[in-house]
């Protein structure tokens, strides 16, 4: 006759049921943290923006900023390989934004933003940099971050973050400065730009969201 072994007694059942027991105290005792382990950890768009903005985000577009010139160039003749190699994007369909610097001079712009006369691009290409109110614009967010929907409690409050930040440029660059003034002079303008038709046709025109702005001596 067959002895039958009550079900506790059985070692590889123990072994699993350990094994699992093992694991769950693994997870419960794992602190688990963003993908950017340089972003400080917040709950809200605010609060991620005041804690990011000057000491990640302006030193991440700082250090990245590769000349518009060069930039819009490798853009025109490759847009997929100049996105690959100097671009961040929210997800796969997105447009790429770019973390840039412009050496031009300030001149009349479109709505929304002044002009910025630049040598070097390419033929059919204009440059301005945008002005307050800057709205909802992604650039700053997505070339200056690794934040990612998953951090936030939804999509809604992602996109504040991005929003948040150009809070911050109102602030910290802006503020500061009338824009206006500077109308005529050469400037060095560092920051971010999407490279993303308004109107869904051919691409003309690239619009930086500025974290500088320096009068050329």
């Amino acid at each position: 006759m067959t002895q039958r072994v009550t079900w506790w007694r059985r070692r590889g059942l123990i072994l699993g049921a350990c094994t699992v027991v093992l694991a769950a105290l693994m997870v419960t005792d794992t602190t688990f943290v963003s993908t950017d382990e340089r972003d400080a950890a917040a709950e809200t768009a605010v609060e991620y923006a005041e804690q990011n903005y000057l000491s990640e985000v302006v030193p991440t577009i700082e250090e990245s900023a590769t000349p518009v010139d060069e930039l819009l160039t490798a853009i025109v003749a490759d847009p997929e390989a100049a996105g690959e190699e100097f671009g961040s994007r929210e997800g796969e369909n997105k447009p790429y934004s770019y973390a840039t610097r412009a050496s031009g001079t300030f001149v009349e712009g479109e709505f929304g933003e002044i002009g910025l006369d630049v040598s070097g691009i390419p033929d059919g290409l204009s440059v301005g940099v945008a002005v307050p109110p800057l709205g909802s614009s992604t650039a700053i967010r997505d070339a200056g971050t690794e934040a990612t929907f998953g951090q936030f409690e939804n999509q809604t409050e992602y996109q504040n973050v991005a929003i948040e930040l150009n809070k911050q440029v109102v602030a910290h660059v802006f503020e500061p400065i009338d824009i206006e003034s500077l109308v005529g002079q050469e400037v060095v303008v560092t920051g971010a730009f999407t490279w993303a038709s308004d109107t869904g046709g051919e691409i003309d025109h690239v619009t930086i969201v500025p974290v500088s702005i320096e009068v050329a001596s």
